[in-house]
Parts: C-alpha cells; sequence; structure tokens
C-alpha cells in the first residue's frame, strides 16, 4: 500500500511538471531580416552592424544595390525591419502590407550643385539641369519645389534626366553639365574633386521654408513589420533603442563612421562621409516628434502625384507611436 502510494505521489509530479512545460510560451528565436540599400541609409545603422549587439535574436542585415530589390523585399513581405522612401512606406500601408514607420531614417539630403552663380532657386531661370530619379523622390521633391518658388519646369528652363546619380557626377567634373542634383554622399566627392563647384541650393531647407514645417521631408524611414511588434515587443524596444544610438553616434563620430562605411562595404569611400556628415541630415529619428511633417509631406504628395504614394492619403495607422 505504502509502495502504492509513493508511485501515485510521483505520478503526479511528473505530470504537473510536464503540464508546466506544456503551457509555458516558447520565446521567437528565428532570425530577423533587416533590409535597406547601401549609402546614406546604410551609414544610420554602422555601428549596430559592427557592434553587433546581443538583443536577444539574430539579426541578418541585407543590404542591397537596387531600389528594385528593396521594394521586391517589401511587396514579397520578405524584410522583418527595412529602411524605404518614404513613399514606399505609403504605397506598402495601402497595399495592406503589414508594415509600419517607426521612425525616419535619413531626412531629405538632396543638392544642387554647380559652376553657375545660383543663389535661389529663381536663378534656375533659363538654365539646363541635370538630374536623376525620374518618377522618384528626386524628381517629385524637384519639381514640387520649382513649383512652389514660381517657375514651370517644362518651360523655364531644361531639366535633362540621367538614369542615376552616379552618372551626374563625372557629368559635372567633366564641364558636361554646369548645374547637377546630386545627393551626400555623392555630391561632397563631387566638391572635392571638382574645380569651381560649389553646393549652391539645399533642396530639404527649401521644403521645409515653402511647407512651413521644421525639418524638411522625410526621405526615408523605418519600418517595421505588425507581427513583430506584436509577437517581441521586447526585442522591438530594444532594437530601437540600438538603432538610435547607432544614429546619434554616426553624427558624432564621422571618422569612425567612414571607416566602418568601407570595411562592411556600406557604399561611402571614408572623404566624402567626413566632409558630408553635416548635409546626410541623419537624425530626429523618432515618429512621435515628426508627425507633421509626415502629413505635410503624404498630403503633398496627394495633391501632386497621388500614385506615388498609392492613390491613398495614409491614415494615422501607419504610424507606430509609443
Amino acid at each position: 500500500m505504502k509502495k502504492n502510494i509513493i508511485l501515485l505521489t510521483l505520478i503526479l509530479i511528473l505530470g504537473a511538471a510536464f503540464s508546466g512545460c506544456s503551457n509555458e510560451v516558447a520565446e521567437p528565436t528565428e532570425p530577423v531580416q533587416f533590409s535597406f540599400m547601401e549609402g546614406v541609409t546604410a551609414l544610420t545603422a554602422a555601428k549596430m552592424m559592427s557592434d553587433e549587439p546581443d538583443l536577444g535574436r539574430e539579426i541578418q542585415y541585407d543590404v542591397l544595390k537596387a531600389p528594385d530589390l528593396l521594394a521586391a523585399s517589401i511587396l514579397k513581405e520578405e524584410a522583418d525591419i527595412a529602411m524605404v522612401p518614404t513613399n514606399l512606406a505609403a504605397q506598402a500601408y495601402n497595399k495592406d502590407l503589414p508594415y509600419l514607420i517607426v521612425g525616419t531614417s535619413t531626412w531629405g539630403n538632396l543638392y544642387v550643385a554647380g559652376t553657375e552663380d545660383v543663389q535661389t532657386v529663381a536663378d534656375l531661370k533659363d538654365m539646363t539641369l541635370h538630374t536623376f530619379g525620374k518618377g522618384l523622390t528626386p524628381e517629385l521633391v524637384l519639381l514640387m519645389i520649382l513649383q512652389d518658388n514660381g517657375l514651370d519646369p517644362e518651360t523655364d528652363m531644361d531639366i535633362q534626366y540621367m538614369g542615376s546619380a552616379a552618372e551626374i557626377g563625372p557629368f559635372l567634373l567633366s564641364g558636361q553639365a554646369s548645374l547637377g542634383v546630386l545627393p551626400e554622399p555623392a555630391i561632397s566627392g563631387v566638391v572635392m574633386k571638382g574645380d569651381g563647384i560649389e553646393v549652391l541650393l539645399d533642396l530639404n531647407s527649401l521644403w521645409a521654408e515653402a511647407k512651413g514645417v521644421t525639418k524638411g521631408y522625410p526621405q526615408a524611414c523605418l519600418v517595421i513589420k505588425k507581427t513583430l511588434i506584436e509577437e517581441d515587443p521586447e526585442f522591438v524596444e530594444n532594437f530601437l533603442l540600438e538603432y538610435n544610438n547607432s544614429i546619434q553616434w554616426a553624427n558624432e563620430n564621422p571618422e569612425a563612421l567612414g571607416d566602418i562605411s568601407e570595411e562592411l562595404a556600406l557604399g561611402p569611400v571614408k572623404g566624402a562621409v567626413v566632409q558630408g556628415i553635416d548635409r546626410m541630415n541623419i537624425g530626429d529619428f523618432p515618429i512621435e516628434d515628426s508627425l507633421e511633417e509626415y502629413r505635410v509631406y503624404y498630403q503633398a504628395i496627394m495633391d501632386f502625384a497621388p500614385d506615388f504614394i498609392g492613390g491613398e492619403l495614409p491614415d494615422e495607422e501607419i504610424y507606430y507611436t509609443r
């Protein structure tokens, strides 16, 4: 009888133990895919990539070389976290894809450079301007700024579109073009090499002035899958803390940032990073601090070229605010 009682007790103890184990929720362990383009946006994550902080889950950094690859990563829902053009975030949202905007990676970093005597937008009248990104952010921002300043892009000047920003630099350096639109850090590379080539107009500042906002236009934003936010909020909060720290470090340490950029093949060379850090407009990350800039940006695009954001103004649910 005593043996039976002891055996029954052991069975109950073991049953309770296994029952307890079956009720435990397994921690997510799958790697998190973080996708973004090489260039300035990649620099915002450089410190994270170099330090590899322990956030409880492996992060796979997917550094892409073409915009269509980044768009495909979002449209196919392959990326868990991504830095994307802000209009692409709106397009994804309007397609009911599960991504929320959590903050700004870079504000506008497009500039007009050249050898002409240009001090205001009005000075561009009757001139030839080489630019890039037809149908993309560079074209839309440029056209809206020209119109905001009283210029008709079709009749008041000659705009020549080239395949990429990489083609404009050599045109300026060879004298085949006297004015061009370039982003950082490409523009610093051209100014460093070119005789008499100067940065003439800051499109981000011109946007801010025309639209009545403080920070300009959000050129690239960080998006995160809603499922990741819901399933692993602790990881997401830790990630955002590390990413924000990486942005701040990038602004404060251009020399070391240039070293990491070259070491990890992020695109920009060290000299251009050091020279152009102040014009890259990295920073002011939290979405809570920039909602007005996003509302103005999306409304301006909706009024000018609605298809660029998916044909519909995104509502407030697109933003992940804490």
